[in-house]
């Protein structure tokens, strides 16, 4: 089969010839419709400060496709089903897989890094990590379901416990950031803020429902101002969601947060969380958590809400591209080209 593979050493991907994967028992070998190139590719690729378990790796976390060959005890899905290849990797076998809740599996990893994933004409996985969809829904758009909105998703509903009418601030409105804001007016929050410095995410998170953009990189007036004293002024917060890694965003959020209140980290950062103000964590009993990908509760229930018609996912699609293109979306998304939100491969 076709395959785009990164090398140990190399910043590119190779477009080869490769073996077919081999199917054993309870694994699906999935023919790829559609795979989302996503932020962590270009930090698997070009950084290099994100690496495979090992290589040479055929990357691509983000894909949905048609089921062509089951192995044996396969019993959830069949040949023609349409198909949500999760993103995430487990073990699938201890109390954290058995509960639905995987991404707390001690062997948790991701497809494209701990194993061979999308960015190829076919893909075999586990069966637990396919999620079936009809015909309603786009190959596209059910591919970035497995990342760019489940992860979201993930942070929102079950980290972030939103309620009814929350008011909830997003910082960082680029691939995951932007579906936050989607999902959160979607799953019911009254007023949601979006904080990025960069004006092209901050027009996206517009057009995606938000009912306030906040540019945070100075070049306004308001923007010179402490985040947590914007959000505080225009009324104080429920729930803050962070996909940026500025943990100052969570720092400085804490003067916003009304009682009761929740802030999820699901940005990767570098420099330490502390709390200037611990006594108002205290005293208004605001909770702080991470949140990590998504578990099985997440897909289900985000194929119904597209099904349904309670979420649109078509701008969300920047273009799509043969899989030759690969190397040169995840070149266009690291500099920002053209505003991206998701280019998809369509190997």
């Amino acid at each position: 089969m076709k395959a785009a593979v990164l090398e140990k050493d190399a910043r590119f991907l190779q477009i080869k010839e490769v073996e077919r994967p081999a199917l054993a028992a309870g694994m699906v070998r999935v023919k790829v419709h559609a795979c989302g190139v996503c932020g962590s590719d270009v930090h698997l690729v070009l950084h290099r400060s994100m690496h495979a378990k090992s290589y040479p790796r055929i990357p691509g976390h983000e894909s949905s496709g048609v089921v062509i060959e089951v192995g044996e005890n396969v019993t959830r899905v069949k040949p023609q089903d349409r198909v949500v290849v999760s993103a995430g990797t487990s073990c699938g076998h201890c109390a954290a897989c058995k509960a639905g809740r995987e991404n707390l599996c001690p062997e948790v990893g991701v497809l494209g890094f701990d194993s061979d994933g999308s960015f190829a004409e076919e893909v075999v996985v586990p069966e637990r990590c396919l999620f079936v969809f009809s015909s309603h829904i786009p190959f596209e758009q059910a591919a970035i379901l497995a990342d760019a909105v489940s992860t979201p998703y993930h942070a929102l509903r079950y980290a972030g416990n939103i309620k009814q009418g929350d008011t909830v601030a997003v910082f960082g409105c680029g691939g995951l950031g932007i579906h936050g804001v989607l999902l959160a007016r979607a799953l019911g929050a009254s007023r949601v803020f979006a904080l990025d410095v960069e004006a092209g995410a901050l027009s996206n998170a517009e057009k995606a429902g938000a009912n306030e953009i906040i540019d945070l990189s100075g070049k306004s007036s308001v923007g010179k101002m402490n985040a947590g004293k914007i959000l505080k002024e225009k009324g104080g917060v429920d729930l803050v969601v962070d996909f940026s890694g500025y943990y100052s965003n969570i720092e400085e959020s804490v003067r916003a947060m009304n009682p009761g209140g929740r802030m999820v980290m699901v940005g990767l950062g570098r420099n330490p969380l502390k709390f200037a103000i611990p006594a108002t964590l205290i005293f208004k009993m605001i909770s702080v958590c991470g949140s990590y990908g998504s578990d099985s509760r997440a897909l289900p229930e985000l194929i119904d809400l597209l099904e349904k018609g309670k979420i649109n996912l078509a701008p969300s699609i920047t273009s799509t591209h043969p899989l030759e293109e690969a190397q040169e979306c995840i070149e266009k998304l690291e500099n920002r080209k053209g505003n991206p939100i998701r280019f998809v491969i369509r190997p």
